[in-house]
């Protein structure tokens, strides 16, 4: 049975990528494939909407499900497919994730600050229990009334969250209820499948339980910025584009971070740096990528993080990621994790 994995546009594909990987180390009847995204043309042909994704604050379940036909459409993928979309825009429930028939979509930011760990890990894990639920014909429409949705959650795959936080509860036992597998019966899904989606989430535990005993015994290595706003980690040069060393720079003079919703009110600050790191900088370039909507930021933002995981290695870099923290609506911070003892930042050698 084949998963096509895939996201909008402004989703960073190699993310998509890391996914399939993961869930492609469990071997099984489920095979997860990458489907590269459509680009804004095809899209917007038939959603208008789409032609400026960042001007998109939020759409429906049924907006997105629509999105997912038409990835099947370009894609000519057979019904009988998934199709998986991963995106950086809410949707109007603020659900993690929802499926209709073998349809998928998966918000696929802002995991750090509930999991504590990458992007990919919590996105991996949503692949498979949205497929499970398809799979058992689970009513996601009427919660309430669905005997296989826990709420409050008893940690399995099928619980609710509807405390976000509580979705580390489901990734930590990695379990499925015994209520759940007879439904799976009951459904006559076949074994071979429950049990594949059994092991890659229980894989997925033992990635998020080692990787947080990993990372909490390396400790960070000095950042340094030099007058030509170079940067070195310790002994070593980072490379990075331009607009990444705009926000790595600013972050690191910003140690208490900046209010998610407040983003767009940093340009000026934003562009003061930007014309230290290159000559002859355009103002819209960074008024693109702030300009009042967090989904048109957070590409920049996953981006900058790739690089430093691919440059540091995922355990020493995750002292300098650029996560979200505080888990209040209106209280999510950008921020970098590192004490300020570790920064050091020279005057620039011309403005």
């Amino acid at each position: 049975m084949k998963v096509h994995i895939t996201a909008t546009p402004e989703f960073p594909i190699d993310t998509v990528r890391e996914v399939a990987l993961i869930l492609n180390e469990t071997p099984g009847i489920l095979e997860f494939m990458i489907s590269e995204s459509l680009d804004v043309n095809q899209f917007s042909s038939i959603h208008k909407q789409m032609a400026d994704i960042t001007a998109i604050d939020c759409l429906t379940f049924e907006e997105l499900f629509d999105l997912c036909n038409t990835v099947r459409l370009f894609g000519k993928i057979p019904k009988d497919d998934f199709v998986v979309l991963v995106t950086s825009i809410k949707n109007t429930e603020d659900w993690f994730s929802a499926f209709d028939g073998k349809n998928i979509f998966i918000h696929g930011v802002e995991w750090e600050y509930y999991t504590k760990r990458d992007d990919k890990y919590g996105i991996a894990y949503q692949v498979v229990e949205n497929i499970f639920q398809t799979l058992i014909g689970l009513n996601i429409d009427d919660p309430k009334k669905e005997p296989n949705i826990h709420e409050p959650s008893i940690g399995c795959i099928n619980d609710h969250c509807r405390e976000k936080v509580d979705v580390m509860i489901k990734f930590r036992t990695a379990d499925i209820c015994g209520s759940c597998l007879n439904r799976a019966v009951e459904e006559n899904v076949d074994p071979l499948i429950v049990d594949q989606i059994y092991k890659v989430i229980n894989n997925l535990r033992v990635k998020f339980v080692n990787s947080g005993i990993i990372t909490s015994r390396i400790k960070p290595e000095s950042v340094y910025i030099n007058s030509k706003r170079e940067v070195t980690v310790g002994h070593k040069k980072i490379k990075i584009d331009p607009l990444n060393k705009v926000l790595f720079i600013f972050f690191l003079k910003n140690p208490d971070g900046v209010e998610t919703k407040l983003i767009s009110k940093c340009e000026g600050d934003l562009y003061q740096i930007y014309k230290e790191v290159r000559d002859d900088p355009d103002p819209k370039t960074i008024s693109n990528m702030v300009k009042g909507n967090i989904s048109s930021f957070e590409p920049y933002r996953s981006k900058l993080n790739a690089a430093l995981v691919r440059q540091l290695g995922s355990s020493l870099a995750e002292h300098y990621l650029l996560t979200k923290v505080e888990i209040k609506d209106d209280y999510n911070r950008y921020k970098i994790n590192l004490d300020r003892e570790y920064i050091t930042i020279e005057p620039p050698a011309q403005v």
